[in-house]
């Protein structure tokens, strides 16, 4: 217990600016919403956790917590209209991010969780896949990603077979038509996206007994011109930590998908070469630590 609150004050306390605590003061356009790309659930469930996370964090920064909604956004054309200051917030990957792209808010959205991944593929190749030695067997299937996805070359670099879908909706139709072998999915968003059934269609199913681990998790970004807003976001986010609201909302969203994934009853393999974060690190050791017994490691 003592070791969980010495990792949540470590991730609450990070920094992120050397300016003066602007969260504190009135921030200029408060009353304007927030803006930041979404979803419609039916088609994307993946993208209703962040931005409840963001209203969440607007709140327990002061800020009211209204957020103006974006459709149709993909990764690029968000991070292109954050860059040109017509967006005010999105997510990313990365924490390394110049300061002329984005401010990047340095807490992990969802605890690491991203980067502990399930396999889907077509039921009948589930058992075999479930088979496969190491990392290297792996590597020789078809691998289908999104052509946008922040991390795909660095899939490509590390010699996984990668087959590209230009949309997310069309992932499940590669899988569907043999075009690929299986998908990468974060146990967050798997269990939704097979209950599904317009999305994913019929005769798919999770590989058992074998995962992925890479220290992959979303950040908050902020528009390069808003340091203000960042600076709240992060004190909204280290409020949210301290006082369980944020643990909440994570438990609403996941407690379900990590009890049903199994991860101490996995083989994850590690994916070696991937860059390293160590926040994701930390978050992702917390969560593996908290079930009914550690992960296999492969």
């Amino acid at each position: 217990m003592a070791s969980r609150r010495r990792l949540v004050l470590a991730l609450a306390g990070s920094s992120l600016l050397t300016v003066p605590p602007l969260w504190a003061q009135v921030l200029p356009g408060a009353g304007k919403g927030v803006s930041f790309p979404v979803a419609d659930p039916r088609e994307d469930p993946r993208r209703v956790y962040p931005l409840q996370l963001l209203q969440l964090v607007l709140e327990q920064s002061g800020r009211e917590p209204r957020v103006e909604e974006r459709y149709h956004y993909t990764q690029l054309r968000a991070m292109a209209e954050l860059r040109l200051g017509r967006l005010d917030v999105t997510k990313v990957t990365r924490r390394d991010l110049p300061a002329s792209e984005g401010l990047v808010v340095p807490i992990p959205l969802r605890r690491g969780l991203l980067g502990l991944r399930l396999l889907l593929c077509r039921a009948a190749q589930a058992h075999s896949l479930s088979q496969l030695r190491d990392l290297a067997e792996l590597k020789a299937l078809g691998l289908g990603y999104g052509i946008d996805w922040t991390d795909r070359p660095v899939f490509e670099r590390l010699g996984f077979k990668v087959i590209s879908a230009s949309n997310y909706a069309g992932l499940f139709g590669m899988l569907q038509a043999r075009r690929s072998d299986y998908l990468s999915r974060g146990l967050n968003e798997i269990w939704e996206e097979l209950a599904n059934g317009k999305l994913v269609g019929p005769g798919l199913a999770v590989v058992p007994g074998l995962g992925l681990r890479y220290p992959l998790d979303d950040y908050f970004v902020v528009r390069p011109d808003a340091p203000e807003l960042a600076e709240a976001l992060q004190q909204g986010l280290q409020n949210a930590l301290r006082n369980g609201s944020y643990q909440r909302l994570f438990d609403e969203h996941f407690s379900q998908a990590l009890r049903r994934a199994a991860l101490h009853e996995r083989r994850l393999l590690r994916v070696d070469g991937y860059p390293e974060d160590a926040l994701v690190e930390q978050a992702q050791q917390l969560l593996l630590a908290q079930g009914p017994g550690k992960a296999k490691r492969g």
